[in-house]
C-alpha cells in the first residue's frame, strides 16, 4: 500500500476556489455545488493526513460493489473516508494521474479518482462526493451523484484516509 500525506484547510471556501483556478484546476457544476453548500464548512486550520488509493477489486471485491460494501471492505482494512474538505486539496498533491480519453455515460470515468468521503447530503439529486480525472492535458475535480445501489467495477480506483490506528500497514 503507497501511503501519501496531504495537507488541508486553512483557506475560506473563496481562496480555495481561487487557488483551484490559478493552478489551474478545472472544476464541474457538481464540484462548485460542493464548495459553495452552505453544508460545507471548509477548516480555519491546517491539518494533514495519511492516504491510500485502492481500487475496489484491490480492497477484495472482484464482482465490484456498492459505496456501503466499499466502506465495510475498507475499514477491514483500517481505510475511512476522507473529510470532503482534504478531496478539493488532494487535486493538488495528484497531478501526474493518467490521462484516460474514453467517454461514458452514468458510470464511473476511466481513470478517475474517487475521493471516499461522506455526503454533505442525504439528497440523491445533491452531489454525492468528488473524484480526480485528467482530460485533455487539464486537470479536473469534478463532483458526481450516484445511487445508494450503484455497482462500482472492480477497477474503479478510489483514495482513502488511512486510520491513525492502523498505520502500521505502512
Amino acid at each position: 500500500m503507497v501511503i501519501k500525506e496531504i495537507t488541508y484547510g486553512g483557506l475560506s471556501r473563496e481562496h480555495l476556489f481561487d487557488r483551484l483556478k490559478g493552478y489551474p484546476i478545472f472544476l464541474n457544476e457538481f464540484a462548485e455545488m460542493l464548495l459553495f453548500s452552505p453544508h460545507f464548512c471548509p477548516s480555519p486550520r491546517q491539518q494533514s493526513l495519511s492516504v491510500a488509493e485502492f481500487t475496489v477489486g484491490g480492497l477484495g471485491l472482484q464482482q465490484g460493489g456498492t459505496l456501503e460494501e466499499i466502506r465495510k471492505q475498507a475499514r477491514l482494512l483500517g481505510l475511512v473516508e476522507c473529510p470532503l474538505e482534504a478531496a478539493f486539496y488532494s487535486r493538488f498533491y495528484f497531478t501526474d494521474q493518467e490521462e484516460v480519453s474514453k467517454e461514458v455515460v452514468n458510470q464511473n470515468p476511466p481513470g478517475a479518482l474517487v475521493i471516499y468521503s461522506k455526503p454533505l447530503l442525504a439528497d440523491r439529486n445533491f452531489p454525492r462526493g468528488l473524484y480526480l480525472r485528467k482530460i485533455r492535458g487539464d486537470l479536473w475535480l469534478r463532483g458526481y451523484r450516484c445511487s445508494d445501489d450503484y455497482v462500482w467495477s472492480p477497477l474503479d480506483a478510489f483514495l482513502f484516509q488511512v486510520n491513525a490506528s492502523s498505520r502500521a500497514l505502512e
